[in-house]
């Protein structure tokens, strides 16, 4: 043992040191008082078990989105916070012109931008990438909803009910 340190006899911090970097042997070079361990789960177990900072307000949020009259088949619906306003983003699908997101994953409560995507089929059948023959589905929601989007909405608490009446034109009724 001569030019070496031995290892602790203590049989907390060898199989400490098994835990948490695989080598028994390595113990030595991470002596860490159990104390230490303690503080810091009571500071996670603190902190994991408030109610407090556990993110942003979220709100229920449905509606109806239809284009030019017609309701959206198929789509998805995205609520960005924005404007200041900040936290997650939120979504929904759209099917035969109807959404609903419940308030744990609804929109975040405050201002957001608003991005609507829809498809419909459009009667043909085409080959896939693969090279099946699967139905044809086209975009009906206008770039100024989507992509673009410029449609902002107030998120309430409680419920909210949201509906875009949208124009193949890009005006909104």
């Amino acid at each position: 043992m001569r030019g070496r340190v031995a290892p602790p006899r203590d049989e907390f911090l060898v199989y400490t040191a098994m835990f948490n970097y695989g080598y028994a042997t390595m113990s030595y070079l991470f002596q860490i008082d159990h104390r230490w361990y303690l503080t810091v789960l009571v500071c996670f177990v603190a902190l994991g078990c408030s109610g407090e900072g556990r993110g942003a307000k979220r709100a229920a949020a449905r509606g109806t989105v239809t284009v030019d009259g017609e309701p959206v088949e198929s789509g998805m619906i995205q609520f960005t916070p924005s404007e200041g306003n900040t936290g997650p983003v939120a979504g929904a699908v759209i099917e035969n012109g109807k959404y609903s997101v419940g308030k744990k994953q609804g929109p975040v409560v405050g201002t957001n931008l608003v991005e609507i995507s829809g498809t419909r089929m459009t009667g043909k059948k085409i080959k896939s990438r693969i090279g099946l023959m699967v139905d044809e589905r086209e975009s009906v929601v206008p770039v100024q909803y989507s992509a673009a989007s410029t449609l902002v909405r107030e998120v309430k608490p409680g419920k909210n009910v949201f509906d875009f009446p949208l124009n193949s034109n890009g005006s909104t009724k």
